[in-house]
C-alpha cells in the first residue's frame, strides 16, 4: 500500500522506537517522490522522544569523498581490467562508511545508493549493522510488483535491479503516494 510521507513518518517512528530485532528500514518511490520526502518530511522529523532525525547520508558522495585522490584515480584506471578488485576495494570502504557513522549515532538514513548495486556493495553488510540499537533507513529508488521490488524502475530495463529477498522485513518497507 501506497502511503503519504507524513504517514510513512509516522509508522516508522512506531518501529524505531524497539531496542532488539533487526532495524533495517526501506522507502520506495521515484526519484522526484525520494526528493520531496527528504525535503519535506524527513528534514522535520522527530521521534517519539523529540529528537531530530539524522541528516541524511549521500551514500554516492560520501563513499568516494573518504577515498583519498591517489586511491580514486588507481581505482578508475584499474576499473576496467580489474572490477572485482575495484568492488573489492569499495567493499572494504562501505563497511568503513557504515561503522564510522554508526559510531557517531545509532541511527543513519541514506540515499542515493547506486554505488551499491553498480559495484555490488555487500547488502549483508546493512544487515549485520542494522541490530539491536543501531537503525537504517534507505531511501530507494524503486517500486513495488507484486512481491518483488524494482529498483531504479525509471532507468531502461538492462539498468534495473531487483531488491534480494529478505533484505528488509515486508513490515519495515513503505512506498510513498503520489502527493
Amino acid at each position: 500500500m501506497k502511503l503519504p510521507g507524513p504517514q510513512v513518518i509516522s509508522q516508522m517512528k512506531e518501529k524505531l522506537q524497539f531496542e532488539a530485532g533487526r532495524h533495517l528500514y526501506g522507502v520506495l518511490g521515484s526519484y522526484g517522490q525520494l526528493e520531496r520526502f527528504l525535503h519535506n518530511d524527513l528534514a522535520g522529523a522527530r521521534d517519539l522522544s523529540g529528537r531530530k532525525f539524522p541528516s541524511p547520508i549521500n551514500l554516492n558522495k560520501t563513499l568516494l569523498g573518504q577515498i583519498d585522490d591517489a586511491t580514486l584515480r588507481d581505482l578508475i584506471d584499474r576499473e576496467a581490467k580489474r572490477p572485482q578488485w575495484v568492488s573489492q576495494r569499495l567493499n572494504e570502504e562501505w563497511g568503513k562508511l557504515l561503522q564510522r557513522s554508526l559510531d557517531q549515532t545509532s541511527f543513519i538514513i541514506l540515499y542515493q545508493i547506486e554505488l551499491m548495486f553498480a559495484y555490488d556493495l555487500e547488502f549483508a553488510a546493512l544487515r549485520r549493522y542494522a541490530s539491536n540499537q543501531n537503525r537504517i533507513l534507505l531511501l530507494l529508488p524503486g517500486q513495488r510488483y507484486g512481491d518483488h521490488i524494482i529498483l531504479f524502475h525509471e532507468a531502461e530495463v538492462e539498468f534495473q535491479r531487483s531488491l534480494p529477498a529478505n533484505v528488509i522485513a515486508e513490515n519495515h518497507l513503505w512506498e510513498l503516494a503520489d502527493e
